[in-house]
């Protein structure tokens, strides 16, 4: 025999339906925001696109250096988009390489550099509100013993 009442009271019945309520409420807030930062974003790109669409009419043949102005613009435009959405780059030269953030495919002899010391940047890594969306790929420095090419993680 049970001691709980299968039918429980008005006012927890009314409490729940409004805690309910609320949940639905704040979950149709959120997804409200996240379509809006995902139509942000896919305005951004393009944008970005629409540039290099103008870029690629232009073409290479008039000023080579122009050329290469305008494409960095570009990629400045998509960093700087991407920076404002809360993504940020990972992997600099001259740090040491964390295996939680950077992929060490090569590691190299360098005099002067620390053990593990990040000599070169093969492919950027990228983190999102803490989250690593993707390793930086790496050359890493090592102080000997160490064969030269070998990819470690």
């Amino acid at each position: 025999m049970s001691t709980q009442d299968p039918h429980p009271p008005p006012a927890t019945t009314a409490t729940a339906a409004r805690l309910a309520y609320e949940n639905s409420l704040a979950l149709t807030a959120r997804d409200a925001a996240h379509r809006a930062l995902t139509e942000q974003l896919l305005l951004v790109l393009a944008d970005t696109l629409d540039s290099f669409d103008r870029l690629l009419a232009e073409g290479a043949d008039v000023d080579p250096q122009a050329y290469r102005r305008s494409l960095e613009l570009i990629a400045r435009q998509l960093e700087t988009a991407m920076t404002g959405q809360g993504v940020e780059p990972v992997g600099r030269v001259g740090e040491r390489a964390d295996p939680a953030t950077h992929h060490v495919t090569e590691v190299r002899t360098a005099p002067g550099a620390a053990d593990d010391e990040v000599l070169e940047i093969l492919q950027r890594g990228y983190r999102y509100r803490g989250h690593v969306l993707r390793a930086a790929r790496v050359v890493v420095a090592v102080t000997g013993g160490a064969e030269q090419g070998t990819e470690r993680s």
